[in-house]
């Protein structure tokens, strides 16, 4: 239906019109949407489908995967809203130019390349289309041996979608002594803006953005001895942020560590890599990571807290405190997640402002719930910041020369810094932990045996002595002493 508007501008001085204009636009009319079974806006009565459905249509590519295009088409129909930010596509691996091989990780490989017309910016309504933000480079983060992908498999894009929901209209601001920082113009965690397939390996690939600045790990492996300590608060204040976001949404990593950590020149930082991430309500049998990372109680298969996460934060804490990454010189292996479940942790060395070691091993507590949060991590931060110099000065925390500070140039090869499955080796641990309980249970029962033994040896041996005493004075009148005695105590 078409109504007909007109309107004028004057000139407030002299009335006179300056502007005469008639202007159709459509008038939305509210009715249940036969394909979404919601009342929503509808264009005109000749439209059977709600506002969002229709131009979800416009966009829709089929994947070739039922869960794909029924995820995909969640996102663009769910959320009545005009922002396109956190809807998806799936986009044609052809609109991709200049694709390059990055890095690898323990489930995927990642490319950049350049988006030939970018993603989906607003409505254009006159067109009945959607417009595109241009080109622009973006990662892809194909998925191993996900041809026949599941809905399981499309945890990272849910729970982006999930955590970008609740934060949209989201404004914090922080209050630290007498000054006050809007965090908003930060990214939390790394956009996604859908999937694509690649044609040759039949993988799908996730499409997010593209960062110019290190991770973590190869930021402090190859600026470690330029950083101040008040550039590496930076870093942590931003780091521990972006996790307290997370967490704030009931959202746990569950493979937080310095790799999944994106720094930019500001030393801002971006959370990335949220596949095996889950809501904090839910269960999982299966176990992955890095495993000096990895919180004892998850090692000793108990369930995931963000106080999990927190544990991973404190190893943060230590590689930007030497310079290296926990437990580089030890086997990544069974007898490290024994000596890890029995409180062994990175050596300390004191080459940090007041108040940073104590926290640090806060974090590493084997009870999680005396690990602190990371809002009290963030604040504590953020002191520690602002006593801290920016420039060097008198008063700079100084790095000192050591040869425990510092970056290594060889690691071992048993060192394994990529996310993996552990489940099969943990279970191999708490095995050999429980067979080490049995024997030392039998070791300490022996050890009573034998003082049980030696015990009764001596108590024989008295007994005897006694024997033998009344023998010698049998017919003694000292038994009447005795006896009387006896009678006396009882």
């Amino acid at each position: 239906m078409e109504n007909s508007i007109k309107y004028r501008l004057r000139n407030a001085s002299n009335n006179k019109s300056l502007i005469h204009k008639t202007h159709n636009i459509l008038k939305p009319i509210f009715k249940l949407c036969n394909e979404c079974n919601k009342k929503r806006k509808h264009w005109d009565e000749s439209h059977q489908c709600c506002h969002l459905c229709y131009k979800a249509k416009t966009v829709l590519i089929s994947s070739g995967n039922e869960a794909v295009d029924d995820f995909i088409r969640y996102t663009r129909i769910n959320w009545d809203a005009t922002d396109a930010t956190f809807k998806m596509e799936f986009v044609p691996y052809n609109r991709f130019n200049d694709i390059e091989f990055i890095a690898e990780g323990g489930f995927s490989k990642v490319y950049k390349a350049t988006w030939i017309d970018g993603p989906i910016a607003s409505w254009n309504y006159k067109k009945q289309a959607y417009r595109r933000k241009g080109k622009m480079m973006v990662a892809l983060k194909e998925l191993n041996n996900s041809k026949n992908i599941t809905p399981e498999e499309l945890n990272e894009l849910k729970i982006f979608y999930d955590f970008a929901i609740r934060h949209q209209n989201s404004s914090i601001m922080y209050e630290y002594t007498d000054s006050y920082y809007d965090f908003n113009h930060y990214h939390d965690i790394s956009n996604h803006y859908g999937i694509t397939k690649n044609p040759i390996t039949q993988n799908f690939v996730i499409v997010t953005d593209y960062y110019e600045g290190n991770n973590l790990t190869r930021e402090i492996a190859k600026h470690f001895s330029l950083l101040l300590w008040y550039q590496k608060l930076l870093i942590l204040e931003s780091t521990i942020y972006k996790l307290e976001m997370v967490h704030n949404v009931n959202i746990i990593h569950r493979d937080y560590h310095s790799g999944n950590i994106l720094i930019s020149n500001d030393f801002s930082s971006t959370l990335c890599d949220l596949g095996i991430s889950k809501s904090a309500m839910g269960h999982d049998e299966e176990i992955y990571g890095i495993i000096p990372y990895i919180a004892p109680e998850i090692l000793k298969r108990q369930n995931y807290t963000i106080a999990s996460d927190i544990y991973g934060f404190g190893m943060i804490m230590w590689e930007l405190m030497t310079g290296r990454r926990p437990f580089w010189d030890h086997d990544h292996d069974t007898d490290l997640i024994i000596k890890i479940c029995d409180g062994f942790r990175p050596p300390i060395v004191t080459n940090a402002p007041e108040g940073y070691v104590e926290l640090m091993q806060r974090c590493w507590h084997s009870d999680p719930n005396k690990r602190p949060t990371a809002t009290e991590l963030r604040k504590k931060i953020v002191i520690m910041k602002n006593n801290e110099p920016e420039y060097y000065c008198d008063g700079i925390t100084k790095i000192v020369k050591s040869p425990d500070i510092g970056p290594v140039k060889s690691i071992n090869p048993g060192a394994i810094y990529k996310s993996r499955s552990l489940s099969e080796m943990i279970k191999s641990a708490e095995s050999t932990r429980s067979l080490e309980s049995i024997d030392s249970e039998i070791s300490n029962n022996k050890f009573e045996d034998n003082l049980t033994i030696n015990d009764n040896d001596y108590l024989t041996k008295e007994i005897e002595l006694d024997i033998d005493n009344d023998t010698s004075f049998g017919d003694s009148k000292d038994d009447d002493y005795v006896t009387e005695e006896i009678n006396f105590d009882i």
